[in-house]
């Protein structure tokens, strides 16, 4: 992801979709997450607001928008951290596998952060939430790394539907195998 190529918000979008961010209404929320998203100049002041916002929904909205900015060095521990925490709401922590999924591509293969990657998300497939599960899948098909395959092959007889998404828990493990194999392979949301 290019986000250096994507132009800057002017303050008042920047100001009013930060404003939404933080809204109790979901249909506020997903608009500013996709606008904020499209500006990396934001990354600062979405780590702030993270760190103070407890309400899953807006964290989820707030990982969204951090997670297209893929800025490994900025990012990458934090994603870990939130879903390693039980606390965190399932649509949160499945948010943080997505983000992993899309900055694997900037870390080395054997380096201790992918390894922590690897492990979190590894541990993510016996999450007690099908979401977590299906996100998890997700970035583990990101990794590029066929060791990974044995334990997404695990994973194709878990039928668990996903609300909000396309398929079960299996659908995202074939969905991952595939890509992994060199298939163009995505998640698919049925909505927001």
């Amino acid at each position: 992801m290019a986000t250096q190529q994507r132009p800057r918000l002017s303050l008042e979008q920047r100001d009013a979709a930060l404003a939404d961010l933080l809204a109790s209404e979901r249909a506020r929320i997903i608009p500013a997450a996709n606008l904020l998203a499209s500006d990396p100049s934001t990354l600062p002041r979405l780590l702030e607001l993270l760190a103070l916002e407890r309400r899953a929904d807006n964290r989820q909205g707030i990982l969204f928008a951090l997670t297209w900015h893929a800025e490994p060095d900025a990012l990458w521990d934090l994603m870990i951290r939130v879903l390693s925490d039980p606390t965190e709401g399932e649509k949160v922590r499945g948010q943080a596998s997505e983000g992993l999924a899309y900055m694997f591509p900037q870390v080395e293969v054997g380096s201790s952060r992918f390894e922590a990657g690897v492990q979190t998300l590894l541990a993510a497939l016996k999450d007690s939430s099908p979401e977590v599960r299906y996100c998890a899948l997700f970035a583990l098909g990101a990794t590029a790394h066929p060791p990974l395959i044995p334990a997404m092959e695990a994973m194709l007889v878990d039928e668990a539907p996903v609300p909000g998404w396309v398929g079960t828990v299996a659908t995202s493990a074939a969905n991952a195998l595939e890509h992994l194999k060199g298939k163009s392979a995505s998640p698919h949301r049925e909505g927001p």
